[in-house]
């Protein structure tokens, strides 16, 4: 009996899963030693979110009949490979089109749209996924659904690789920048390293007044609305300004909270995630699981989140090592990094830096679209409800 109950275009027809692939399974296909490195030239595969586990040297057991779909028997994740590979998991599916008139990548696409509900811990495509109906147009009409779709996937790669490669530039910059300043020939050995001359290594106590974040009586009703932000670390991102957060207070519970100014520094120092950083985008307030910098005069703002930024390692090793990690105000006070007091220098740093972080945050939103639009295209061509 068929468990597809939706009404679908002429020409398309109901199949299962199993009319339109062929798998087969990884043994021969299996990395023996997980000792990976990026010398080497054959990818390890996962159908999982990492999709990429390494590189090895293994020169026997690769999968090279590509384009092929990777299947995680576990999960129902499923990627798309068109390039030779080794797997690591004995749970992967590797799927192959049946015949002549079934496209690949349509069929990977149809499937990944399935919205599969994982239960327990158990091998899913032989016993269950494979006897799915979907439904399916003609050839042609498949190949003209997989190329749109394919475009834009190939746009979000290219937008992504974008995005990793200017991050990329951004660290390097901040290498340079954070430690050799901008035009310096002279320089001095300091126990963090050699240093411009003109630099001193800071306490972030002297960065500003640093503030504790506090939380409202949750009991308190009158407190929670809609008007003034109010961050946990949760809300703290890749993003360099907190402009929205999940909850919000209301006048009255912004009144009996902590207030920050827009631009204050806030850094996580309770929990799992000590060491996000982000700027205040509006004025504010958080909970007690941050500590917020209110610069002096003598440091601009955006210089300071880069400086913590740069120095996120150093600041997540002075965590306690107990169940619920903790830094504490006094140690958080007390870390030493190098800065400069030069203002003119310190502009002349968040410019260079804020046009990658530009160039970061617009990529990003045309990532965003990009996906929306691949949502909207998969569930109006895929469901055979509207022909191309």
């Amino acid at each position: 009996m068929s468990n597809f109950n939706e009404t679908i275009l002429k020409g398309w027809k109901i199949k299962k899963i199993s009319n339109l692939l062929d798998y087969e399974r990884p043994d021969k296909y299996t990395v023996k030693n997980t000792a990976y490195s990026d010398k080497y030239k054959t990818p390890v595969l996962t159908a999982n979110k990492s999709f990429v586990l390494g590189f090895t040297d293994e020169d026997f057991g690769i999968y090279d009949d590509v384009p092929v779909i990777i299947f995680d028997d576990f999960t129902t994740d499923s990627k798309y490979v068109d390039f030779p590979f080794k797997v690591k998991s004995s749970a992967i599916k590797i799927l192959k089109a049946k015949n002549k008139d079934v496209n690949l990548r349509f069929v990977y696409e149809k499937i990944k749209s399935i919205k599969f509900p994982v239960g327990n811990h158990k091998r899913y495509y032989i016993s269950e996924f494979q006897k799915m109906d979907v439904a399916v147009p003609p050839f042609q009409e498949q190949n003209k659904i997989a190329e749109i779709l394919s475009k834009v996937d190939e746009d979000i790669e290219k937008t992504d690789e974008i995005i990793k490669k200017t991050e990329e530039l951004k660290k390097g910059l901040m290498q340079e920048l954070l430690v050799k300043g901008i035009g310096h020939r002279k320089f001095k050995k300091t126990e963090l390293g050699n240093i411009p001359e003109e630099w001193e290594i800071v306490k972030i106590e002297k960065f500003g007044k640093i503030i504790t974040g506090s939380t409202p009586k949750t009991s308190n009703r009158n407190y929670y609305g809609n008007e003034y932000l109010w961050v946990s670390p949760k809300d703290i991102n890749s993003n360099k300004y907190i402009l929205n957060t999940e909850k919000k207070l209301t006048t009255q519970g912004f009144d009996v909270t902590r207030k920050l100014a827009k631009g204050s520094v806030l850094v996580v120092c309770i929990g799992s995630t000590i060491g996000k950083i982000a700027l205040a985008g509006k004025k504010l307030s958080t909970n007690q699981q941050i500590n917020s910098i209110i610069t002096n005069d003598k440091f601009l703002n955006e210089y300071v989140y880069y400086l913590l930024l740069f120095n996120k390692n150093k600041i997540i090793n002075k965590k306690s090592t107990q169940a619920v990690p903790i830094l504490n105000k006094t140690t958080f006070s007390n870390i030493e990094i190098v800065a400069t007091q030069n203002k003119n220098e310190q502009k002349k740093i968040i410019g260079i830096l804020s046009i990658l972080d530009y160039k970061i945050d617009i990529n990003k939103k045309i990532k965003s679209k990009l996906t929306k639009l691949k949502r909207g295209l998969m569930q109006d061509l895929l469901s055979g409800n509207v022909q191309i």
